[in-house]
């Protein structure tokens, strides 16, 4: 039984060898070599496109006709040559960072009235792994918190000179 395994293995690999040279060799091109090729040009994609030949994606151009012009758009935005003359870009950027001043300042304030509240010995039992620490000690905390939201702050102070050189006006920033 033995030897009729092993003769067995050894037919079933030298065919799994036969067979992957097989697929490696070389097969020659279908179709006929000697026929011309033919290069497509600009000038014969209608020809292509009437034979269904072409598929196009996304928005074709559009034609241009001699009729009348169209109409100008009805809102036509203004063009700057930098976004520091765009007040829209100063409402955008500083409604941002007001944002992250207002979400740092709440977390000042929540850190402030754990350690008011741990004075009372009022406390939440363990620590929240799954959250960023303010510090080592409440003090510690209390001043990374502070730099901060004086970080931000001074972010937006900024924004309001570089507004203020490229005549913004003021109430953009507060938008």
């Amino acid at each position: 039984m033995q030897k009729c395994s092993f003769q067995l293995g050894a037919a079933l690999a030298l065919l799994i060898a036969c067979s992957s040279q097989a697929a490696e060799k070389p097969r020659p091109a279908q179709g006929n070599q000697n026929q011309s090729k033919k290069v497509w040009t600009n000038d014969d994609m209608d020809q292509l496109r009437a034979r269904g030949l072409i598929s196009i994606t996304g928005q074709e151009a559009p034609v241009q006709t001699a009729e009348a012009p169209a109409a100008p758009a009805e809102t036509t935005f203004p063009i700057y040559e930098s976004r520091l003359d765009d007040p829209s870009w100063y409402a955008d950027t500083a409604a941002d960072l007001q944002a992250e001043l207002d979400k740092r300042e709440a977390a000042l304030r929540d850190q402030l009235a754990a350690i008011a509240q741990a004075a009372n010995r009022i406390t939440e039992p363990g620590l929240a792994l799954d959250k960023d620490n303010a510090g080592v000690t409440p003090a510690a905390g209390v001043a990374n918190l502070q730099a901060q939201v004086q970080e931000v702050q001074s972010q937006l102070d900024e924004l309001a000179d570089l507004a203020r050189q490229h005549n913004i006006a003021p109430g953009v920033l507060r938008g």
